[in-house]
């Protein structure tokens, strides 16, 4: 049961929901899914990301290194026409827990470079015998997704500009930030889209072994019904009080402790990707996905 719960610190910072096994993956939704309108405008928002970004963290159960956890941007890559960061995540157990509950966990993100949304969400998941394939799409015209849930298609609506559960992080990271402030925005997962709303709730200085770091405190709410990632205490993600909001711990109480990700390497790319906020007149009718309250 402790080794299950490795997964839930590493993918906590992605606001990660409930898996389920499945089997076939050969799939893919419709070509008239993927189309838009000619008419239909982006919107352009103002944000920064590193071109390239590769973190590293420990994961420890009270004082246990139990296994190790990734964040990539891996650079850019085209999804249907449109530049997106290809962002990527993995979680391994150690070799010691290998032994017991074997954990390979791969998810992959793309995130629009100049709306901030996610275009699509691939996920891998190997957890001892259990086995899990899911990609979603997103059409931001139509507010439609597309799911391959293990080689069965579902088909669904959502709202525009919608996040998936690693892109809601990385959009986050590119807002400005305050103390005391509570951030809304859409998020899907499933079939099933909701608001995720994260509060800044102060700032503190930690020391992990990448470092000495000035951080906000964020405290993202999880859904009741997320099943084995349903907090049973308060979970909270430390990130760095400047331009990147780099992720450096991740906390969460268990009912046998506390289980928390620290960031152990880090590297950056050279370059970042700037995106110049236009306003954009064909969304006047649309309200916001996300607000500041």
């Amino acid at each position: 049961m402790i080794i299950k719960k490795i997964k839930f610190v590493i993918m906590a910072v992605l606001i990660t929901l409930p898996i389920y096994a499945q089997k076939n993956t050969n799939v893919s939704a419709t070509k008239e899914f993927f189309e838009y309108t000619p008419d239909f405008q982006w919107r352009q928002l103002k944000g920064s990301l590193p071109e390239q970004e590769d973190l590293v963290f420990d994961v420890y159960w009270k004082c246990v290194k139990v296994g190790k956890g990734t964040l990539e941007i891996k650079g850019f890559e085209e999804i249907n026409g449109r530049t997106a960061y290809h962002i990527y995540s993995e979680a391994k157990s150690a070799p010691f827990f290998d032994t017991f509950f074997k954990v390979r966990d791969t998810n992959q993100s793309w995130l629009d470079t100049e709306s901030f949304c996610s275009l699509r969400y691939l996920t891998n998941i190997s957890e001892g015998g259990w086995k899990k394939f899911e990609q979603l799409d997103f059409n931001h015209d139509s507010k439609r997704f597309a799911r391959n849930d293990d080689g069965t298609m579902k088909y669904g609506d959502t709202v525009r500009w919608v996040q998936d559960v690693i892109s809601s992080f990385y959009f986050l990271r590119t807002l400005d930030l305050e103390v005391g402030k509570e951030y809304v925005f859409d998020a899907h997962s499933g079939d099933d889209t909701w608001p995720l709303k994260t509060k800044v709730i102060g700032k503190e200085t930690v020391k992990v072994d990448a470092g000495t770091f000035d951080c906000l405190i964020l405290e993202p709410s999880l859904r009741g019904d997320a099943g084995l990632f349903k907090a049973k205490g308060k979970l909270k993600i430390w990130v760095t009080n400047d331009d990147r909001k780099m992720p450096v711990k991740m906390k969460s109480k268990i009912p046998v402790g506390s289980i928390s990700a620290e960031l152990s390497t880090y590297s950056n790319g050279s370059k970042t990707q700037e995106v110049v906020a236009k306003k954009v007149s064909s969304e006047k009718e649309e309200p916001k996905e996300f607000n500041i309250q």
